[in-house]
């Protein structure tokens, strides 16, 4: 499903179907998913079409930009030490618009798959408001549907001298940068600063060839997804402080 299309064009996958077709002057764009069906119309010729995986912070609509990925194990983490973890992640999907040629596309649809919940970190008074997803902690990339989770490469870093449990990890969508091909990637990093404290931040720059990943063996297909948290038009922080426990 996550390719760019011209029109018309026709894309069914997993009870998912996707389609754009001309109706005398103009272009009917058409979603069918359970009860969630979208239908717009779209005037002007030579449009073309990208679906690809987003930030997994859209739907049911933007509540709050932080994503926390609740362990289903708590995982210990000696003082000193560097490991390197994956976590799935939710995945929508976003569908984009632009003349052809144009390279600022526009988000016409997004849509998901996976279950909708949200939680609070922190204190009923000041805490934050977060997506919520749950995933088990893997030594290695695990295989996963793309439509329904990507995975997150995670470094632990715990710069203390104790040892340290960790349950969660927070993650700021403005920062996140999402690669895809035979699945959907992202490589971030957790610097633990006390037993309490830690601050989650992405990789933002292109991911290079000596990275072994499942999803990420071959160069020549992986892509960029385009992003919606657009980092360069936002005045927001890249990175998540967890000051309320991990």
């Amino acid at each position: 499903m996550y390719a760019d299309y011209d029109l018309p064009f026709s894309v069914e996958k997993e009870g998912i179907s996707v389609s754009m077709e001309k109706s005398e002057k103009l272009w009917i764009y058409k979603r069918t998913f359970g009860a969630g069906n979208v239908e717009i119309r779209i005037s002007g010729d030579e449009k073309h079409i990208i679906i690809n995986p987003v930030e997994p912070l859209n739907t049911p609509q933007k509540i709050t930009p932080n994503l926390m990925i609740e362990f289903e194990k708590s995982f210990l983490l000696a003082g000193g030490t560097i490991k390197t973890i994956f976590l799935t992640f939710p995945i929508e999907i976003g569908v984009f618009i632009s003349d052809k040629g144009n390279k600022n596309p526009h988000l016409l649809d997004v849509f998901t798959q996976t279950r909708q919940k949200f939680t609070l970190y922190g204190s009923v008074s000041n805490g934050i408001i977060c997506k919520h997803w749950g995933s088990a902690v893997y030594s290695t990339s695990p295989s996963s549907d793309p439509i329904q989770e990507g995975v997150i490469e995670l470094t632990l870093k715990n710069i203390t001298t104790d040892w340290v449990s960790i349950s969660k990890a927070i993650f700021n969508a403005y920062g996140m940068k999402l690669y895809y091909d035979a699945g959907v990637f992202m490589k971030a990093h957790m610097d633990i600063l006390s037993k309490n404290t830690a601050e989650t931040s992405f990789d933002l720059h292109h991911i290079g060839e000596g990275v072994k990943s499942f999803y990420l063996e071959n160069p020549n297909t992986r892509k960029e997804a385009i992003e919606v948290y657009n980092r360069k038009l936002a005045i927001v922080p890249l990175k998540f402080e967890m000051r309320w426990g991990l």
